[in-house]
């Protein structure tokens, strides 16, 4: 699969939020398949997302396993990049499916979520350090992680990086309850201030603490 089948420019590395044909052929197909009960089979949509890709039209380049990794990526793409509905199951039974309301997506998301916390907590152990080191891997790798071997796209200058939603996410759990994590905040004040804090607030601060410093002297 090459970078103009998920609408990146190969050259400068920008993503077109318009569908590329590839896009748009995997969107058609899926447009069959509106809920769960309607699902098309993984090899099934292989093989259709095969026929709408066929440059010769006569089937024989077609390899299963290599199709099915490519509708995984691209499905990935269409989610991520495009926001779209697009659900899953994996295993007997299985298949791909557009969401057919909005409880059936929420479903499908709840799923996951319980899922994923259930899967990083029995990894974590207990111990906090591997925790930690679960969440950093997953918030600073996540990119990497969910692009695989894709070109880099150039994202917008208000992209909101994984790390940045970590942190942020953080950030706001703690100062809505300042009373209770009343330590970790002070903590956090004396590690990074200094980094955190805008230069010019940071350089007039020293000054007037400089200023005051000196008038205490003279009245000392």
């Amino acid at each position: 699969m090459k970078a103009e089948d998920l609408g990146i420019n190969p050259e400068t590395g920008s993503h077109s939020a318009a569908y590329s044909f590839a896009e748009a052929a995997m969107m058609g197909i899926l447009a069959d398949h509106l809920g769960k009960e309607e699902k098309i089979s993984a090899n099934q949509l292989a093989w259709r997302f095969f026929v709408e890709m066929d440059e010769d039209g006569d089937g024989r380049s077609f390899r299963l396993e290599p199709w099915k990794r490519f509708v995984r990526h691209m499905v990935n793409h269409l989610v991520i990049d495009h926001d779209q509905g697009i659900l899953s199951k994996a295993g007997i039974g299985g298949g791909y499916w557009l969401a057919g309301n909005p409880k059936e997506a929420d479903e499908f998301y709840e799923t996951f979520r319980k899922r994923g916390i259930t899967g990083v907590t029995k990894a974590a152990r207990g111990k906090k350090n591997v925790m930690v080191s679960i969440v950093k891997q997953l918030a600073f790798d996540w990119e990497e992680l969910q692009a695989g071997d894709r070109p880099a796209m150039v994202r917008p200058h208000d992209y909101e990086s994984a790390p940045l939603a970590v942190m942020t996410s953080f950030l706001e759990k703690l100062t809505r309850e300042p009373e209770k994590f009343e330590h970790e905040i002070r903590i956090l004040q004396q590690m990074f201030g200094k980094v955190l804090m805008p230069r010019e607030y940071f350089v007039k601060i020293q000054a007037l603490s400089k200023e005051l410093s000196g008038l205490l002297e003279k009245i000392s």
